[in-house]
């Protein structure tokens, strides 16, 4: 994500214009990102990664459990006397860290994506990146950065394009947007228009040069999401700031168009070629 400016641009624009939450920990940042919806961040990690505990009458759905370092079920519980399904926007680290907390953990139909949450990632080579000198502010009290891994969860439900979750009162309609990763999805709620985007988008540097990211399914997703803008209200992103204005998804759209037509500058940056818009970047493959 975008870290140059991290910690110092804390709190985030988009953070700033909602109202904040007690939390039970200091891990977490609490946000009412809407009628019965609730962002939680992880500020003092360089990802700054958002989840979102979603309301209904009946139940309510835990999108993303973030990193793994506090212990986001505690902060859950204090928030709803609800059961609680999680569904992952997709498989990676920073999104599935608490799944192994909740009884059930849905994701899309993508044998990858299901795979990775299922085996967790517990090899030192794998997760020893993620927690460098200087990637974070305050752990939690008794945490052991060595000691990081992200435990195994069976996935109890595969999820579809445009399958409903109903919780009563509020029905949320998952819709498939592969390109930062096969199985990435993002959620509609159906009652206040809120679209919840994942990795697909958010006010930072936009990951497409993974092993398994598809430019081209990337800018399909975005053609798709730029057709649902007149049911939605606003964005909820995963990372850096829980509420974007919904024209970030045609400038999004616009700016992956100029990518693929050879029309964008980008510069060279580690393994990647990076390009800079208004609000966001892309990183993509070398070649």
């Amino acid at each position: 994500m975008e870290s140059d400016d991290w910690p110092q641009a804390l709190p985030r624009p988009g953070n700033r214009r909602l109202k904040r939450v007690e939390s039970g920990a200091p891990w977490f940042e609490v946000y009412r990102a809407g009628d019965g919806v609730f962002a939680l961040l992880e500020p003092c990690h360089y990802e700054e990664v958002i989840s979102y505990l979603i309301l209904g009458d009946e139940r309510a759905v835990l999108f993303d459990t973030g990193m793994g370092i506090g212990n986001i079920r505690a902060e859950v519980e204090r928030l709803t006397a609800l059961p609680v399904v999680v569904v992952n926007s997709h498989s990676h680290y920073d999104h599935v860290g608490d799944d192994y907390r909740f009884a059930e953990v849905w994701a899309f139909d993508d044998d990858g994506e299901v795979t990775r949450i299922e085996r967790g990632i517990m090899a030192p080579l794998e997760y020893s990146s993620f927690l460098p000198p200087g990637s974070y502010l305050d752990l939690p009290p008794g945490f052991d950065p060595a000691a990081y891994e992200i435990r195994p969860s069976l996935v109890t439900r595969r999820l579809r394009h445009l399958e409903t979750i109903e919780l009563g009162g509020r029905t949320l309609t998952v819709h498939h947007a592969p390109g930062h990763s096969p199985g990435s999805i993002c959620l509609h709620d159906n009652r206040d228009n809120i679209l919840f985007t994942g990795d697909t988008f958010y006010p930072g540097t936009l990951y497409a040069h993974f092993a398994d990211s598809d430019f081209d399914a990337y800018l399909r997703s975005f053609k798709y999401l730029v057709g649902l803008l007149g049911w939605v209200s606003h964005l909820c992103p995963a990372h850096n700031e829980a509420y974007a204005p919904k024209e970030m998804l045609a400038r999004a759209l616009k700016g992956f168009q100029q990518i693929a037509a050879g029309q964008a500058v980008f510069e060279l940056q580690d393994d990647a070629r990076v390009y800079r818009f208004e609000g966001f970047s892309a990183a993509l493959p070398h070649a």
